[in-house]
């Protein structure tokens, strides 16, 4: 029902027609008077028919509605390109604290599309909930153990766990069947504050040891069957962990597993992530959907890509199906690598998923290093790209960062090439990134975010971001790299402002020395200068390291295709965490 929680907008959870319903977001209910309509043909409220008809065997469908009043009940479908049609109504009378079930006798008949319902009420009344259920027994019993890794994110950690303990691990119907464990890699949290769940200190091996650790753990218990990663950072409605788990519970594919969406905290009808493709590194699938609309709901799950991975913000998978685990990235690439290598046939469906941060607004010189290094072993072992593709995507990273005049992630992402080419050993002797992190931090300070008072200052807005460049413009671009070559008093003097994305607009900071990247919801941002000198000792250096990888290529992808096996081996990282049980 709609809610306050996450600040989504209620036509993701339903919508009404006239002034006759009231959404009462902070008691979860809708209150009609005689002829007030409501439907849920939204992200939350519909269900998702070709994902369960290919995934699952239902022989039946009922629907469960929750209230008070008497209501006109419709249900209707929604494909692709042809108008919505209903498939069913009836006259029902919900009863104050009793569950009205509606047998749903077209669900045989219907092959994809979006089910969804539609209320007018009739009288006076109210609608507090309700569940799409079956009679169909289950064909897999499912303990699912859900694993948060947390560093120093108590204030989305905390509010996570009680979240799920009051919603989940209370409730009679999952208390035995689903847990919490929380490996805590900044050891910060209180047992108090754990309230009771799982709660593992571990030493901090980013994403990977921590996600790894976690699973480790479930197997050792003895009694999960299914496994949950999910971030500290993003935020999800409960109901999303109740539908993967009965997902889980009817799925009749091999090697199921389920990838929740991601969507934009501050923009929270904004899809960024449905799953991932992997070719080049990897890339979004569905992004930028808006999820208000039923049109792009449709098109949502349009399985016209395969999936290749599913992020670990929210990925749940069986565990006696998982036969290589995390390779020790860190962070980055580790969920890529972990879908990858055990071959998961991945879903993901609308009503499944969770709010997070921008990724760019999070991007640094540190992550910059981070996927640098991840995306090269990803694409050497997994992405079947020839030599000049792969030397190809290094040299864009590199120069986006480069021509943006970011010259510390410009750095970091040579930096990666540099420890890359060092091989595995590198890798193992480094797991915690203890001194790499010393490293990058000791030069990264120009790209720290900082609040942004842009009061007297000359600020340049692009103009006409969107408009085609002109033939001559992008040609003395080229032939200058992008101004670097020309004299410093052809430079203007005003500050080019430009969104803090992964790069900038080469086009719109042609000519400027001066770029302000700020990311405007937060107010924060730094300026970035045409340094001449660090541009070339970096563009320099940055040739001379591509020259030397691309003469030990062979070399380093047989290295790194043999420890690919070996350090994802569950007696790998056994031995890491011998003594720390």
């Amino acid at each position: 029902m709609p809610n306050l929680t996450f600040g989504a907008p209620e036509n993701m959870y339903a919508r009404t027609f006239n002034r006759k319903v009231l959404v009462l977001l902070s008691d979860k209910r809708l209150i009609f008077k005689a002829g007030g309509e409501a439907q849920f043909d939204t992200f939350f409220n519909s269900l998702s028919v070709g994902v369960w008809k290919k995934h699952c065997n239902l022989q039946d469908l009922h629907l469960v509605i929750q209230g008070s009043g008497r209501f006109l009940l419709r249900c209707g479908l929604n494909r692709i390109g042809i108008p919505p049609r209903w498939v069913y109504d009836q006259i029902i009378d919900l009863q104050e604290d009793k569950d009205t079930i509606v047998g749903l006798n077209c669900w045989q008949q219907l092959v994809d599309g979006m089910l969804f319902f539609n209320l007018v009420a009739l009288g006076d009344g109210v609608v507090t909930g309700g569940y799409y259920a079956t009679t169909t027994p289950p064909v897999n019993p499912i303990k699912l153990g859900i694993v948060i890794t947390h560093f120093n994110r108590k204030q989305y950690v905390l509010p996570a766990i009680t979240r799920v303990r009051e919603q989940l691990l209370d409730d009679p119907r999952y208390q035995d069947n689903i847990g919490l464990t929380v490996i805590d890699n900044s050891q910060n949290i209180s047992r108090d504050e754990a309230q009771g769940i799982t709660l593992i200190p571990n030493n901090n091996l980013g994403g990977s040891g921590g996600f790894t650790r976690g699973l480790l753990h479930l197997k050792d218990e003895g009694s999960f069957t299914h496994c949950l990663f999910m971030d500290d950072d993003a935020s999800c409605e409960v109901e999303s962990i109740r539908r993967c788990y009965h997902l889980l519970q009817f799925a009749v594919t091999e090697r199921f597993a389920v990838s929740g969406v991601l969507m934009r905290e501050l923009e929270p009808y904004r899809l960024h992530e449905k799953g991932g493709a992997f070719a080049k590194g990897g890339r979004p699938l569905k992004e930028g959907l808006d999820l208000q609309l039923v049109d792009h709901l449709l098109y949502a799950e349009v399985e016209d890509i395969k999936t290749d991975y599913g992020a670990w913000w929210f990925f749940a998978f069986n565990i006696n199906e998982v036969q290589n685990l995390a390779f020790p990235f860190f962070v980055r690439g580790d969920d890529i690598q972990f879908s990858m290598q055990n071959d998961f046939s991945i879903c993901t469906l609308n009503g499944v998923g969770c709010w997070g941060d921008d990724f760019w607004y999070k991007e640094s010189p540190l992550t910059r290093y981070l996927s640098t290094r991840s995306n090269l072993l990803l694409m050497l072992v997994f992405g079947k790209v020839e030599r000049p593709a792969l030397l190809k995507a290094i040299c864009k990273v590199f120069f986006d960062s480069l021509y943006s005049y970011n010259y510390a992630s410009a750095k970091a992402a040579r930096l990666a090439l540099q420890h890359f080419c060092l091989g595995p050993q590198f890798w193992l002797d480094n797991m915690d990134m203890g001194l790499i992190r010393t490293e990058i931090a000791g030069f990264a300070g120009p790209e720290k975010l900082e609040q942004i008072n842009k009061a007297g200052l000359n600020i340049k807005h692009p103009k006409n971001p969107h408009k085609k460049e002109k033939k001559l413009h992008k040609f003395l671009r080229n032939i200058t790299l992008n101004g670097i070559l020309l004299p410093s008093f052809m430079l203007k003097n005003k500050i080019m402002l430009q969104p803090k994305h992964y790069k900038a607009s080469f086009k719109d900071i042609f000519l400027y020395k001066k770029v302000l990247y700020e990311y405007e919801p937060t107010g924060q941002g730094y300026f970035a200068v045409q340094d001449k000198k660090q541009f070339f000792a970096e563009y320099f250096a940055f040739i001379q390291q591509l020259f030397l990888f691309a003469k030990r290529y062979d070399a380093i992808q047989q290295e790194y295709q043999k420890a690919m096996q070996e350090m994802t081996s569950e007696a790998f990282w056994r031995d890491i965490y011998r003594d720390k049980k």
